[in-house]
Parts: C-alpha cells; structure tokens; sequence
C-alpha cells in the first residue's frame, strides 16, 4: 500500500489553505461572470462533499461507524475510532435480521470525538443512523441519515478552523463490482476566514472497482472510479447559485491515499448559473489531496 510523506500532504494542506484564503477574502463580484475567487470558493465546498461520498458506500461491522471521517481538503485522512473518540451506539446491540453486515437500525453519535495528526487536529460531532432498506435480504443496501454530523479541522500552525455540518440521506445499492449512489444532501461549510456557504444538493452517482469483486460492505471501499452527476444550490452571503454537476473522466478513488481527497485523477465540472450567466468551473484532480480549478 502506497503512503504519501507527511511532507506531501502537509504542502497540500498549505496549498488548498492559502487558496481558501484567498477566496475568502477577495470581495464578492457583481457581475454576472464568476470570478476566479468565486469559483475556488465553489470548489472546495463541492470537492468536500465529492470526498464525503466513500463514507456513506460501506459499513464497519466490526465498530458499528463509518471506516473513516473525511475531514476537509488537504487534511490527513482520519478514522472514526481511536482512544480519544468512542462513538455511542444506540441500541447498544442492534438487531440484524439478515445477518449481512448492516444492522436493521442503529444510531452513532459522535459527540466529543477528536483526533490529532499534526499540525492538525480534528473533531466530531452529530449523529448518523446506518439503516437496512431490505433487513431480511442479505445483500448490499444501506440507507444512512445524517443530522448535524460536523467534521471541524483546525491547523494549529496557522490557527485557521474549517468545518463542514451535514444533513440529509444517501442511499447505497450494488454489487461487488459497482455501487450506485443518491444523495439528499446539504452541508453548511465554514471556510478558514469565517465566511460560510452552504450547499444544497441531488447528486447520483456510481462507483466502479478497479478489480471486479473486491466491494465488501462491511470492509474499507477499494480503489475504483466515481461518477458523479446531479444539480445543487450554492448560496453564501448574498449570493446564491445553480450548479449543474458532472465528471469527465470519472475521478479515480486511491483507497492508499493518506490525505483527502482520496482522489488521484479525474476532472469534476460544475456549470455555475450566476445572474443568468453560467460559468464553467473544472476542478481537475492531479494526485492524492492535490486538484487544480479552472474557470471557462
């Protein structure tokens, strides 16, 4: 299994950071055509939320939790289990009436979790209920609701916080090959400078193994390739957009990558419609945690 050098991901970190910042910081534009600021903004709230996707594709059986927690773009990727966060599980020993390995119902609520991997440190919090669509039919379903859960990223060398909150469903249904996804989805995102954003969006989307038959759902997803397709809303502050959006090619997932986003190639588009003008905003993805955006 391929590990990136702490180094790499911490230029990472500081890259997409200095970027945030940026964004953050440029005042907002009124004219119709997005500026690039503008479009950096979009693209790291849309690209968190791309990332978030392989955490509702499968199940620990073994913790009861999801196998990871993606923080935000340019973190190191962080489990959702350690000695400093013990989910609660409720109930305490769910019922699982087909024996596959999603329960009929359980709810895990992260309050009070943390982790550390400096420079950063990360928190939890909210719940999330992991349901059987088909408890008496052994296969390869899961319904998961999302309520309040927040992923907060600090990086105590610049002291700048970023958090996103999720609400909403997702559904999986597949096979050991390929999962098909749908997303109800809105994540209320805080960038570093305190300026917030939220993203409201419908997005389906599928996900091919590189090796045909290597989905397990109670094991971590492996490498494979996401499609993603759907329409959303991005508002922040007085601005409000209709996106539109698509990949091509479809980004490739590296189950080895040690820094979010677990993607290593691939170009996401969202067609942004601002004042009745829409702009192109390509987020091309180069390697693990690293993505270039683009505005046509």
């Amino acid at each position: 299994m391929r590990r990136m050098p702490r180094s790499v991901w911490r230029f990472a970190a500081g890259t997409i950071a200095v970027a945030a910042f940026a964004a953050c910081t440029t005042s907002t534009s009124p004219n119709a055509v997005l500026t690039q600021a503008e479009a950096n903004s979009v693209a790291e709230v849309v690209t968190t939320d791309a990332a978030a996707l392989p955490e509702g594709a499968t199940f620990n059986s073994s913790t009861g939790t999801p196998f990871a927690a993606a923080p935000m773009s340019g973190a190191p990727v962080m489990p959702t289990t350690s000695a400093s966060c013990t989910p609660t599980k409720s109930p305490a020993s769910p019922t699982n009436s087909d024996g596959d390995p999603v329960p009929d119902s359980v709810r895990i609520d992260f309050t009070g979790c943390s982790f550390s991997n400096p420079p950063f440190t990360a928190s939890l919090s909210g719940t999330i209920d992991f349901v059987d669509p088909t408890p008496t039919v052994t296969d390869m379903a899961l319904r998961t609701r999302y309520t309040d859960f927040t992923r907060s990223l600090t990086n105590t060398a610049t002291n700048q916080t970023r958090s996103a909150k999720e609400n909403g469903t997702r559904t999986v249904v597949g096979s050991a090959s390929a999962l098909q996804l749908a997303d109800t989805m809105q994540t209320d995102y805080t960038f570093a400078t305190g300026v917030t954003a939220t993203h409201v969006r419908k997005w389906a989307s599928s996900f091919t193994a590189d090796q045909a038959g290597s989905i397990q759902m109670g094991s971590p997803l492996p490498s494979g390739s996401w499609s993603i397709s759907g329409s959303s809303t991005w508002t922040s502050g007085t601005n409000s957009y209709s996106l539109a959006v698509t990949t091509n090619p479809a980004l490739h997932f590296n189950a080895s990558c040690t820094v979010e986003p677990r993607f290593d190639s691939g170009t996401l588009t969202a067609v942004v419609t601002k004042n009745g003008t829409t702009t192109n905003v390509m987020v091309q993805f180069t390697a693990c945690g690293q993505y270039t955006v683009t505005r046509s």
